[in-house]
């Protein structure tokens, strides 16, 4: 009998990055395109990070590949169907911009080739009700982006409706001006690019919120901040009406292993605060996990988590070792005087844990040293690493070290306040015509809608005014697709800001606004210097975090090579929670994947107190 239900025409597999999503969705799509051969399942990731190919040991990309004649597998290559969605609507999004402003069409030609933030989970979303709506398969199974990213995608179908009904205010203004002039209205392209859109965003709206067609599976693993992050997704699920159907708990270990007794309080915990949803139980595999036949077996090795609990009474299994602090830290690898460090690698690999603790080393090495530690994940557990509460004011941990969670609706209120409701003025008045007006609340309703990628973006900003108050800024990342988003940032950023300016110096005699002219050339010439800043290695470290796993390896491997296209300096990783007690299980394995790891890397061994006060000596 299958896990999942074949009833449902969509199935989300979310959680925190790092806890096997893209594995067990892998395994539970082929056991239930094995146990109903006469449906059509395609199992889709929406992670820019993909480890589709990973998993399955074959070439995963845009195009599905069959892995039964019921399955196909694909990894959505959002640059490719940006562009088939640029070649469809452009013309009809021009025109509707053109009518929204007084600005010319050869002004608005640049628009379409910057880059926008949030693309993938824009191009997920209407890729996904494409092929719902079609009815091309049965049933697709999402391997989401990890949490943060994935509550963007799921609030992405609310936005894209505010977004056309700005649109649709637009085009209303348009049609009365016809109306008055012609004393006729005629459709268009811009007409029928809306009641295309709305007609899908509608129904794919009606699906997710519907218990029938739409289930969404939680993974987590057996940790503190793993149960914490589950707990909020969990909350802001319901507040959203999405419905959570089952939860899974992965790599869950014998008594026979130094972990056993943290995993039983967490499990233990997950009992007592999250109740109401099915719950399965994983346990740790000696070998991971990669090709069809593997992902059969994990099948049979899932169980009810009530399974995998003990009760309270019985021996706490093996107590756990201190480990000794290895001989080659991470420290000796960093240039004194470095100003920025940026720990980034897959979802779920303790970047938080490993950011924090570079923090407090350094804070603890020079107490004259003003140390921020910040995170720009959407979903924060830098305040569950920490023990503390956390927001966009910086908090004093220390007398000399502060750390904070990035909140991109703060900075955006202040990004409005500095630049955009200037520009939005502009748009919405005709500075020649006075009397014509470009419906301006719709502009207003335009400048509050928080828009996809905002993260990014906000958290370019955030590190470029952070720099003026501290020698050291630690970055606890976004897992690996979105902290490439956030490292190409300065180029996109500057790409929109030279077109600002231009549009500008074309028309300043009609719109003035020196001052905001001024504002956008000082945050250009932030935004470069950013650029050469991430280029200098002595000035910026990139410290990539992995686990001793396989697929782990494997992504961060790509992640390299494109922190060496981007030329931003990675002197060395930290190989982090690895077994080092004779007694554990995982030390073979991890030994294993230890000596093959082709690039210079530290260890972080496993210890039972993962405070960051703690760790701090072993980096």
């Amino acid at each position: 009998m299958a896990i999942l239900d074949p009833q449902h025409q969509l199935i989300l597999f979310s959680g925190k990055g790092g806890v096997g999503k893209t594995t067990l969705s892998s395994a539970l799509s082929q056991q239930l395109a094995l146990a109903f051969p006469q449906q059509q399942f395609l199992l889709v990731s929406t992670d820019p990070a993909h480890s589709l190919g990973d998993i399955w040991q074959c070439p995963i990309g845009d195009e599905p590949t069959w892995i039964h004649p019921n399955l196909q597998v694909r990894a959505l290559d959002a640059a490719r169907l940006l562009s088939q969605f640029k070649d469809k609507y452009v013309p009809a999004l021009s025109l509707i911009a053109e009518r929204a402003s007084w600005l010319e069409r050869e002004d608005l030609v640049p628009l379409w080739d910057l880059t926008w933030p949030g693309v993938d989970e824009l191009m997920a979303v209407l890729e996904i009700n494409r092929l719902l709506a079609t009815a091309a398969v049965d049933t697709v199974i999402l391997d989401t982006a990890p949490t943060g990213h994935t509550l963007r995608l799921l609030s992405l179908p609310d936005f894209l409706e505010n977004l056309l009904g700005v649109f649709q205010a637009f085009q209303d203004k348009h049609r009365a001006l016809q109306q008055h002039f012609t004393g006729q209205v005629q459709t268009d392209t811009a007409d029928q690019f809306l009641t295309e859109i709305q007609r899908d965003l509608q129904a794919g709206q009606a699906r997710l919120r519907d218990p029938q067609s739409t289930a969404i599976a939680l993974v987590m693993l057996p940790e503190p901040m793993s149960l914490a992050e589950t707990e909020r997704f969990i909350s802001q699920l319901r507040a959203r009406t999405l419905p959570i159907q089952q939860i899974f708990v992965n790599q869950l270990v014998t008594a026979a292993s130094p972990r056993f007794p943290a995993q039983q309080a967490c499990l233990r915990s997950l009992q007592t605060h999250v109740s109401g949803y099915p719950c399965w139980g994983i346990p740790w595999l000696p070998q991971e996990p990669l090709g069809s036949q593997a992902l059969a077996a994990l099948v049979t090795q899932i169980q009810p988590l009530g399974t995998f609990l003990v009760d309270c009474s019985s021996p706490a299994g093996v107590t756990p070792q201190v480990p000794a602090v290895p001989q080659q830290r991470l420290r000796d690898q960093i240039p004194g005087g470095i100003r920025l460090l940026i720990c980034g690698g897959k979802g779920g690999v303790g970047k938080t844990t490993v950011a924090a603790s570079l923090a407090w080393m350094f804070a603890q090495g020079d107490p004259n040293r003003r140390v921020l530690v910040v995170s720009i994940d959407p979903a924060h557990s830098l305040g569950d690493c920490l023990g503390v509460s956390l927001g966009q004011d910086p908090v004093p941990i220390r007398s000399n070290l502060w750390a904070q969670e990035m909140d991109a609706a703060a900075i955006l209120a202040q990004f409005r306040q500095d630049y955009l409701e200037d520009m939005v003025a502009i748009l919405a008045r005709d500075p020649d015509q006075v009397s014509l007006n470009y419906d301006a609340l719709a502009w207003r309703r335009l400048l509050d809608m928080p828009p996809p990628g905002l993260d990014e973006i906000m958290a370019l900003i955030n590190v470029l005014s952070a720099q003026e108050r501290y020698e050291l800024i630690v970055v606890d990342s976004a897992p690996t697709g979105h902290l490439l988003r956030f490292l190409e940032m300065p180029t996109a950023l500057e790409g929109w800001l030279d077109l600002a300016l231009k549009l500008w110096l074309k028309y300043r005699d009609r719109v003035g606004r020196v001052e905001l002219a001024q504002r956008l050339r000082t945050l250009r010439q932030q935004v470069r210097l950013l650029q050469n800043q991430l280029r200098d290695p002595q000035f910026t470290c990139f410290i990539p975090v992995l686990n001793p796993e396989q697929a782990v390896l494997a992504e961060t491997e790509r992640l390299l090579l494109k922190l060496n296209e981007l030329g931003i300096p990675h002197p060395c990783a930290v190989l982090n929670r690895v077994a080092s007690d004779d007694r554990d299980p995982l030390l073979v394995h991890h030994q294993n994947i230890l000596a093959g790891i082709p690039f210079p890397a530290v260890v972080l061994p496993y210890h039972p107190d993962p405070r960051p006060q703690v760790l701090a000596a072993y980096l």
